[in-house]
């Protein structure tokens, strides 16, 4: 692996000394809540498959459940993989660059920052509204006389993870333009 971008500096993105702040505590709270859910899905599904084979009667709603719980539970960890620099991507071009030349590895890095933030501020003017309509009107999931729920909890856990990955992202953009352009901070080990 590359030299880290980020390494001997306490305030960086992804530093363990950083995860007790605010926005730390709040991006550990939503990727909790979406652990918790995948136990929540997991419990449910296996006591599906048990009732199915014992009693032959399924629980109506779990497809819709799972379905809808997925999506929400990738937005609801997504602020934490983030912050803890795990998104996926190739680095051995980067690791290569940092190498050879940090400055325009960290160029990239905040280039890859920003456009996250674009990108997850887009999804979230288009999230929005669909929020506020399936709460407004009531928008459920399932088969009427069988099993309904409500979407606009699934759509509200989307809306507020990217929120909150918009927000991580920028701190990351700014903290890496300020590299960019000002230099490491001195005076800290990781």
């Amino acid at each position: 692996m590359g030299k880290d971008l980020f390494a001997g500096d306490p305030s960086a993105t992804g530093s363990p000394l950083r995860r007790t702040s605010p926005l730390g505590r709040v991006t550990e709270a939503f990727s909790a809540v979406g652990t918790l859910m995948i136990v929540g899905i997991m419990v449910l599904i296996n006591s599906d498959v048990a009732m199915r084979y014992l009693f032959n009667q399924p629980i109506p709603g779990v497809a819709e459940i799972v379905s809808a719980s997925i999506v929400t539970i990738i937005f609801l960890q997504l602020p934490d993989c983030i912050r803890s620099d795990r998104m996926i991507r190739s680095d051995m071009w980067i690791d290569k660059l940092t190498r050879q030349r940090p400055g325009a590895a960290m160029a990239m890095e905040t280039l890859f920052n920003a456009a996250g933030t674009l990108m997850l501020a887009l999804l979230l003017y288009y999230v929005y509204p669909k929020v506020a309509r399936a709460y407004t009107a009531g928008h459920t999931i399932g088969v009427y006389g069988v099993f309904l729920a409500p979407v606009w909890p699934f759509y509200a856990g989307v809306l507020f993870g990217a929120a909150l990955a918009t927000v991580e992202y920028a701190v990351k953009t700014v903290h890496c333009l300020r590299r960019l352009l000002v230099g490491p901070v001195s005076g800290g080990a990781a």
